[in-house]
C-alpha cells in the first residue's frame, strides 16, 4: 500500500508511546495464559542506568528491558533475576528458554549517531538465569532499537533514525536463524524523530512502533505502521499510549516508566488497557 494513501485511524490508548514486542498469534487468544486481575503491576526494582525500553509476557513470567538493566520478575513484580547490561538493551522477546534483544552499542561518536562502527547487534540471554550467551554483531550499519521474531526463528529488528536514508523514511532489517541478512526495507512517508521503537507481532501483521513526533517536535497523525507478510504497509493509525504494552489473551497492558528525583532511579509499571487486542485489529 503506498503509505501516502494509507488509512488513518485514532484508537485512543493509555499512555505515552508502544515499545513492547509481541510473539505469535497464540498471544492473543482469550485462551491464552492471564495476568492477575489487578490495578497495576510495577517493577519491583529501582533501576538507575535508563528507562524502561520493553516488557514480555511468556505466561509463567515477565521481562523488563532498561537501557542498562535486564529483569525477570513473577507477576507481582517481584524480582527472581536480573543483570546489569553494558550497552543500550532495547525490543525483547523472550523463546524457547532464550531471551533476544536488541541492542544499541554507543561504540561511535557522537552519542547517537549511527557511523560506520555501529552495527546491528543482537543480544541472547538465557530466559532462566539471564546470563549472557552471546551478542551476534551483524555486518550491518545501523542501530537496533526494536525486535521481533518470526515463527521460522528469524528476526525483525527495526533502526533507529540512520543517516543515510531520507528523514521522512525508517528502515528495519529482515535476519535469518544464522543471524545474516536476508534482505533490508525502508517505509517512506513516515517522518518520525527517533526511527522504529517497537515491533511486535498480532496474528500475520507487525506492528511498527514510533514516538508519534517529527524531528522538530510536531504530533504527527500516527505512531504506529502495520506491515504484511511482505512486509508491505497495510495500515497506519494513532495509538496514544505511554512505554508499550503488554498482551495476554485479548487484553493490553499499557507499559509506563517515569524518573524519580532526586535519586534519578525509574519506577516502571504495567497497567490494563480499555483497549483490548481486538479492537487494535479492528482498526485495520
Amino acid at each position: 500500500m503506498n503509505n501516502m494513501t494509507a488509512k488513518v485511524v485514532t484508537l485512543g490508548l493509555l499512555g505515552g508511546a508502544l515499545v513492547a514486542t509481541a510473539n505469535a498469534e497464540s498471544n492473543f487468544t482469550p485462551s491464552a495464559p492471564k495476568l492477575p486481575q489487578v490495578s497495576e503491576i510495577t517493577l519491583r526494582a529501582k533501576p538507575t542506568t535508563g528507562h524502561l525500553q520493553d516488557v514480555w509476557f511468556d505466561g509463567t513470567n515477565l521481562y523488563w528491558a532498561h537501557t542498562g538493566e535486564l529483569f525477570k520478575t513473577d507477576l507481582e513484580g517481584n524480582v527472581i533475576r536480573s543483570a546489569t547490561v553494558g550497552a543500550h538493551h532495547a525490543g525483547l522477546e523472550v523463546r524457547n528458554g532464550r531471551l533476544y534483544t536488541a541492542v544499541c552499542a554507543f561504540n561511535n561518536e557522537p552519542r547517537g549517531a549511527t557511523t560506520p562502527a555501529s552495527h546491528v547487534t543482537i543480544g541472547e540471554y538465557d530466559a532462566v538465569t539471564l546470563e549472557r550467551i552471546e551478542m551476534h554483531i551483524l555486518d550491518i550499519t545501523d542501530r537496533a532499537g526494536s525486535l521481533a521474531m518470526l515463527d521460522d526463528g528469524s528476526f525483525l529488528v527495526g533502526c533507529l533514525r540512520p543517516g543515510d536514508i531520507r528523514a521522512d523514511q525508517v528502515r528495519f532489517h529482515h535476519i535469518g536463524r544464522d543471524y545474516k541478512l536476508i534482505k533490508s526495507h525502508v517505509l517512506d512517508n513516515v517522518p518520525v524523530k527517533l526511527g522504529i521503537e517497537t515491533i511486535h507481532r498480532i496474528g500475520d501483521r507487525f506492528y511498527l512502533g514510533f514516538y508519534g513526533t517529527s524531528a522538530d517536535g510536531k504530533r504527527l497523525d500516527f505512531d504506529m505502521i502495520a506491515i504484511d507478510g511482505n512486509f508491505r504497509e497495510a495500515w497506519r493509525g494513532r495509538v496514544g499510549g505511554g512505554v508499550g504494552f503488554v498482551a495476554d489473551g485479548n487484553s493490553l497492558w499499557i507499559a509506563t516508566t517515569r524518573q524519580k528525583k532526586p535519586d534519578n532511579f525509574f519506577t516502571s509499571t504495567i497497567r490494563p488497557s480499555r483497549m483490548t487486542v481486538q479492537d487494535l485489529r479492528s482498526g485495520q
